[in-house]
């Protein structure tokens, strides 16, 4: 499983960045990733560094860095799960469009809670209040959509 920034930040800012772990055993990100997230201050840092120090996050580069003309990190996550043909987990909507063009695997942070809801990891109550969270904490979501996934969980 490859990740991009986003999801791992937005993960580690409502303190459950240990989903990925339960859920997919290690999360490996480029170089680049690394940086993004890894940044000294910001909330989340120590949770992110304790994983990286764990080992179930893992850095890889990918060999080939072809550039799509989006963000350095994307663009490296894109490149790198397009190389192991892994699944991609990214929520930039442009990105996903190029992840889709070379038919990578990839879903949004949102589904992780859903994935962690369906492995009984989480309880519906959980799951509503993470994506609350992770709306409160910035995570873009379109009101459409963000009342659909309540709707959805209130009759899961």
């Amino acid at each position: 499983m490859i990740s991009n920034s986003t999801p791992i930040i937005c993960l580690a800012k409502i303190n459950q960045l240990e989903l990925l772990k339960k859920l997919f055993n290690k999360i490996i990100i480029p170089e680049i990733v690394k940086d993004e997230i890894l940044v000294e201050g910001k909330r989340g840092f120590s949770i992110i560094d304790n994983a990286i120090e764990k080992g179930w996050i893992l850095v890889e580069n990918p060999k080939n860095n072809y550039d799509f003309g989006i963000g350095k990190g994307e663009n490296a996550a894109i490149n790198l799960a397009k190389e192991k043909q892994d699944t991609l987990i990214i929520d930039d909507s442009y990105a996903i469009k190029i992840a889709n063009s070379f038919n990578i695997d990839n879903f949004r942070t949102t589904k992780i809670i859903f994935l962690a809801l369906e492995k009984n990891l989480i309880s519906k109550k959980e799951a509503k209040s993470f994506i609350h969270k992770l709306v409160q904490n910035g995570y873009y979501i379109k009101q459409e959509i963000y009342s659909k996934i309540i709707e959805f969980l209130d009759v899961y």
